[in-house]
């Protein structure tokens, strides 16, 4: 999926414990090597950099498009109005930058797929 005219910000809850937080930067980090892409790691809240923050890390990279991708597995208020408010207020902010909201991480059939995994290999 190399793509340079794109950077992705993977968004997660944010912890008060840090290890927490590295465990997100680092899925960050190697989902940019997997699929050549930049990839910036941020937080909702309790945890650097802010959503705000890493949109503007984001585009640092010049992209033309930054994907937003909420790795939460629920659709709840953070999911349904948190973030899109946070991110209304950087597109107008970057009206040349299309910033667009994928799918949270927990609509994806693929989560039953690996849970299904995980449970018959451990079960």
């Amino acid at each position: 999926m190399k793509n340079k005219s794109r950077a992705i910000v993977l968004i997660a809850h944010g912890s008060r414990v840090e290890a927490a937080n590295e465990e997100i930067r680092l899925l960050a980090s190697q989902l940019q090597d997997k699929i050549e892409t930049p990839v910036v790691a941020a937080f909702l809240e309790l945890a650097s950099p802010d959503i705000p923050e890493g949109i503007d890390l984001a585009l640092q990279k010049s992209p033309r498009e930054i994907l937003v991708l909420p790795y939460f597995l629920t659709q709840g208020r953070h999911v349904q109005e948190d973030i899109p408010k946070i991110l209304a207020d950087k597109a107008r902010a970057y009206p040349e930058t299309t910033i667009r909201l994928l799918p949270y991480f927990g609509k994806d059939l693929a989560v039953l797929e690996v849970l299904a995994g995980i449970a018959e290999k451990n079960g």
